[in-house]
């Protein structure tokens, strides 16, 4: 905060001669944009979908068609990887956060070309490699092992059987919600790039707030936030099928994540304040249906009880976010974080490919899936993983911006 700012607040209204000469001697310190840490927690999202997507066949298996129940280790292990997957709310608060911090960079005029280019280069080459290179992979998979990676849960389709607007839906990252609009059934060829195609739409909201409202994005993001509820309650009353696009009421975590960056970024000590008793609402909120809490299969309070948890905690914890960037024994999850986007894209065919085999060969128990499956899933996944990081996405990943310096008056 610079001394002008200082001698501005209330608290300083009418400091003395010598409290004036102390503030002039106070270095200045502006907040910076970046939050270290959400590296280290992307690289965990990462590993705990991982999980997910390899004990997802016998998750089901067992708590579904057999109705087991949690009563030994292997069960409570059995039942804590089926939760895993609340790793994809954090990613949108995350996504919320990382994101604003890019807009917050690119304000000046023009800022829009360079956001654009950015984020098109970050992830659609990438993209459309592991897309090309899982076609292969799966129609070679089908010659040798058939079936392998369609039948099950987490299935994948036979890419020649998927129609025109599937490709259309799947190279644009359109997929999770054209067939609201157009072309017939989803299908994605990975089955998690749901999430992407979901992101990319904010991506586009992000551009547009640029363009029109670069100086004023906070205010502007607080309004589409509203548009979106009003949409949603609409889409709602009259029965309209809008999952997988903004209207599902998913972007409220991706909100989290945006005012998680004002908290960090500009918010003053009672507007953290605020700002958390808002985040602790949204989990009270969250748990008007307790029950909800605990059913096998995903569902929005449970993605919102995550999301707003997260965002609640990682406001609490920022003033440690240094020392746990310098924290050893966390530099593994950081490694993951670096090359999270490979792992993401990478997992889905070598998880799958794996743990269904290995189901198909009847190992089906929640032990041995958890002491042999998982690991072989988690080092095989990794390895694919950095492989593509290293020949593929690195070299998309666009020059790391100077920390962006924060003002503390608030322009929003």
């Amino acid at each position: 905060m610079s001394t002008a700012l200082l001698l501005e607040s209330p608290e300083f209204e009418n400091p003395s001669p010598a409290r004036t000469e102390e503030l002039a001697l106070q270095p200045v310190r502006a907040k910076s944009a970046r939050y270290e840490s959400l590296d280290m927690w992307r690289g965990l999202c990462c590993l705990m979908l991982v999980v997910f997507h390899t004990t997802m066949q016998t998750a089901r298996h067992y708590f579904v068609d057999l109705s087991g129940k949690v009563n030994d280790v292997g069960s409570l292990g059995m039942w804590l990887a089926a939760r895993a997957w609340i790793g994809v709310p954090i990613f949108f608060v995350i996504s919320g956060y990382c994101i604003m911090a890019a807009m917050y960079a690119r304000r000046s005029k023009g800022g829009v070309i360079v956001f654009a280019k950015r984020r098109f280069w970050r992830i659609y080459p990438p993209y459309w490699t592991a897309i090309g290179l899982s076609a292969v992979v799966i129609l070679a998979m089908n010659i040798r092992w058939p079936g392998l990676t369609h039948e099950g849960i987490f299935t994948v389709p036979i890419p020649e059987k998927m129609t025109f607007w599937q490709w259309f839906g799947n190279l644009t990252l359109t997929e999770s919600w054209r067939h609201c609009v157009f072309g017939g059934d989803a299908q994605h060829l990975l089955p998690n790039t749901w999430t992407l195609c979901y992101e990319e739409q904010f991506y586009v909201i992000s551009a547009l707030i640029l363009v029109f409202a670069s100086q004023r994005i906070f205010t502007a993001a607080i309004v589409v936030t509203g548009l979106i509820f009003v949409g949603k309650t609409i889409s709602w009353t009259l029965g309209w099928d809008v999952e997988g696009s903004l209207l599902d009421g998913r972007w409220f975590e991706i909100g989290a994540g945006i005012l998680l960056f004002y908290r960090v970024t500009k918010a003053t000590p009672k507007q953290i304040v605020l700002i958390n008793a808002l985040f602790a609402a949204g989990v009270f909120v969250s748990l008007r249906n307790p029950s909800r809490l605990l059913e096998f299969y995903p569902n929005h309070d449970m993605e919102r009880f995550v999301a707003y948890s997260f965002a609640l905690l990682a406001s609490l914890i920022y003033r440690y976010d240094q020392q746990m960037r310098k924290a050893r024994w966390l530099r593994p999850l950081w490694a993951a974080g670096a090359m999270s986007y490979s792992i993401y894209l990478c997992h889905p065919l070598v998880a799958k490919g794996i743990s269904f085999g290995f189901f198909r060969a009847g190992m089906t128990g929640n032990a041995e899936t958890l002491g042999l499956v998982v690991p072989l899933c988690l080092v095989a996944s990794l390895g694919v993983a950095y492989v593509f990081y290293r020949l593929v996405e690195r070299h998309f990943i666009p020059p790391r911006a100077p920390s962006v310096a924060i003002s503390t008056k608030l322009t929003a």
